[in-house]
């Protein structure tokens, strides 16, 4: 078999590694990524532009399970300069925040500039729009235009649960590819017409993996998030790296380790199908050998997320998840800190009819209905828009 390299479009033919899996354990993250690295035969790359897509999207400090550590992402620099390389470490970020912000507090943007390399904002530039054939939910996406530049993507996601996906690993971590608000647009995107019992996000984000897939995954396990991840969740220490040529090996052998069977996880198992391919672990070259001994099953994400909280009504009708998100994180954050501040009663989607007075409106959906309430714009604001408006009003 051959793998034809799908950024830079050359029809160069590289060896097929894509079953092929590295898992690197120990307690240095440095160590960890770059052995997991040179674990791989990697097709010539000297002179190609490589992008490091590191998992920054938020604006918190490392050691949260958030974000990827500082160190893996220097290693994947160091590893792919040394290779002759052109290294630029670039993110779209959540709205409300911007890429340099959240790779300034990650820790990320300090590694980087010590080694002269490029941080990029990946919103920069103007989007490109780009067909999906045969998409279910999605018939375009509006991809970064800085990431068609690039000749090589290297995803550089956490590992992590997620409250709608059940875990974002280096297929989900690609979604920070997309512009601006097109991440929020595959939370709100109808059903297809045919039904199914599939959430549209897991469908949209396997339409995804038909023209914006990495090259390589490497994954970050140095700490994870269990729960309410992606950004909700508690840390858990797995002190790893794993890497792969084929993102979805990595990803099927990221979620063994977080104790998910892999087939049950819906946006992998249905991006393997578009692929004509099967998430079977026994067809994988796991090294090392005795892997299952790393195993460390995580706590799950609720499969429905209430949001309940003393003295506080959420008016919920038609909301999407990104709302929803937000909100649970706001109260979470922030519930016991604001005392007094904190609104009697929220409200979130687009169903509402005009609002009665007194009461908190979230997002740009309630924009409508408001009444005389106030709004926290945004799609969706970020929960410390919704701290910083509150406390000020």
């Amino acid at each position: 078999m051959t793998y034809v390299c799908r950024t830079c479009q050359t029809g160069q033919i590289y060896p097929n590694l894509i079953m092929n899996v590295t898992i690197c354990h120990g307690e240095n993250p440095y160590s960890n990524a770059y052995k997991a690295l040179e674990s791989i035969s990697f097709p010539d790359l000297k002179d190609k532009k490589v992008l490091l897509k590191p998992n920054a999207g938020r604006k918190v400090k490392p050691g949260k399970g958030i974000t990827t550590e500082p160190e893996v992402v220097a290693a994947a620099c160091d590893f792919f300069e040394e290779l002759g390389c052109y290294v630029s470490v670039g993110e779209s970020p959540i709205l409300g925040v911007t890429a340099l912000e959240c790779l300034e507090e990650s820790g990320i943007a300090e590694v980087v500039r010590l080694r002269g390399i490029p941080l990029i904002d990946l919103d920069e530039l103007p989007a490109t729009k780009t067909e999906i054939k045969d998409g279910e939910v999605l018939k375009f996406l509006a991809v970064c235009g800085a990431v068609k530049e690039f000749d090589y993507i290297v995803s550089i996601p956490v590992l992590k649960t997620h409250m709608h996906c059940d875990v974002s690993l280096s297929l989900k971590n690609m979604k920070g590819c997309l512009r601006g608000r097109e991440k929020v647009r595959l939370h709100q995107l109808p059903p297809p017409k045919e039904k199914t019992e599939e959430k549209t996000l897991n469908i949209a984000i396997a339409d995804l993996s038909t023209i914006l897939k990495p090259d390589l995954a490497l994954i970050d396990g140095t700490v994870g998030m269990e729960g309410l991840g992606p950004s909700a969740g508690t840390q858990k220490k797995m002190s790893l790296v794993l890497s792969s040529t084929d993102y979805l090996s990595a990803d099927a052998v990221a979620a063994a380790l977080m104790g998910f069977d892999p087939i049950a996880i819906p946006h992998l198992r249905l991006a393997a199908e578009r692929a004509g391919r099967k998430l079977n672990l026994d067809e994988i070259n796991i090294s090392p050998s005795n892997w299952k001994d790393l195993v460390n099953s995580f706590e799950r994400s609720p499969k429905e997320i209430s949001i309940e909280f003393p003295d506080v009504e959420i008016l919920d009708k038609e909301s999407c998840s990104a709302c929803q998100s937000t909100l649970l994180l706001f109260l979470k954050r922030y519930y016991n800190e604001i005392g007094d501040y904190l609104p009697a009663k929220f409200a979130i989607g687009k169903g509402h009819e005009p609002l009665e007075d007194g009461v908190f409106c979230i997002g740009n959906c309630t924009i409508k209905s408001k009444g005389g309430n106030l709004v926290v714009k945004g799609c969706p604001p970020v929960a410390s828009d919704i701290l910083n408006f509150i406390t000020k009003k």
